[in-house]
């Protein structure tokens, strides 16, 4: 058995969603026998993570912190394995401008959008070009910081005098934003598992109904609030066209081990891709664990698999 570091907690929006996902995974760990250490993310944990020397480490943080980058770069620095998505892939995941110019880039629906970025704003005027991007995006749009998740910030604009409410909101979030254009449709979550020598594939396709207004944070994290349909209740055209996009996505974005895309299939039967998340939620609402159990996968199979991906690669060398 190994011993493991479950990272958790942090310093995000998403804290108490990441004790959650954390403290679900560790008692799934200890279940299967392993020695479990859960740290909170504090000015201690590096030198706790030195004292440890776990043979991985898993990362349940969400959000900046945990799925930016910041956490996989100083694993590789202490030279831990650790689950999921290195460093170059979590920073394009994690900011919506550069995930959705990748996708872009190599032919994949995203929907249009323009960046705004408060240096900008503050130093060029940039303000002056909200309604030109607005006019050309069309309404509605959403408005939502670059690098938060759980829809923190995110706002539907219906006409140009919501416009800069959802501005300021999203601001109050991420010193970058992005208006994109909206899209009517079925939201469809796309959990990929990667197990270890295998192709990533997708677990299954989830519907998403919230039962009132939008998918929010509330919508997300309260059982009961949203309905889920497993399988996602489409042609099998389109969920063939759903699966093949969100694997091309997960490769495009280099992402590793496990992730899920977040798409919205409109009435024309194209899936624009809307969000990756590189460590998605394991609460007992969360997709990825929902679509692994409908997949006949037990939870301590898909904590299991997850951390033999990172067991089983190559140890980072000591930067």
């Amino acid at each position: 058995m190994a011993r493991l570091a479950v990272l958790r907690g942090g310093h995000s929006m998403e804290r108490d969603v990441s004790f959650v996902t954390g403290n679900r995974v560790a008692h799934a760990l200890e279940r299967l026998g392993h020695e479990v250490h859960a740290l909170d993310i504090e000015e201690t944990t590096t030198e706790q993570l030195m004292d440890l020397e776990p043979d991985a480490a898993f990362i349940c943080l969400h959000g900046p912190g945990g799925e930016d980058g910041t956490v996989q770069a100083l694993l590789e620095t202490l030279g831990i394995r650790y689950t999921g998505s290195g460093p170059l892939s979590s920073i394009r995941c994690m900011d919506k401008d550069y995930a959705k110019r990748a996708l872009a880039a190599a032919g994949i629906p995203t929907p249009p959008f323009r960046t705004f970025v408060r240096r900008a704003m503050n130093e060029m005027g940039a303000s002056a070009a909200l309604d030109v991007a607005a006019d050309t995006l069309g309404y509605p749009l959403v408005v939502k910081p670059a690098r938060e998740g759980s829809s923190f910030g995110l706002s539907r604009v219906e006409g140009p005098d919501g416009l800069l409410d959802a501005v300021y909101e999203a601001f109050g979030y991420d010193a970058k934003i992005v208006l994109e254009k909206w899209v009517e449709g079925a939201e469809v979550s796309v959990p990929i598992l990667e197990p270890p020598g295998e192709e990533p594939r997708a677990l299954g396709l989830v519907e998403i109904r919230p039962r009132e207004g939008a998918y929010n944070f509330e919508a997300k994290y309260t059982p009961g609030m949203t309905d889920f349909a497993i399988p996602a209740e489409v042609s099998p055209e389109a969920a063939a066209r759903i699966e093949a996009t969100a694997l091309k996505t997960y490769s495009v974005l280099g992402c590793s081990g496990f992730a899920r895309v977040d798409t919205i299939l409109d009435a024309d039967g194209t899936p624009w891709v809307l969000d990756v998340k590189t460590i998605p939620g394991f609460t007992e609402t969360s997709t990825l664990p929902l679509a692994a159990e409908a997949a006949g996968m037990k939870f301590e199979e898909l904590v299991e698999t997850i951390l033999e991906s990172a067991l089983q690669s190559e140890a980072p060398a000591k930067l």
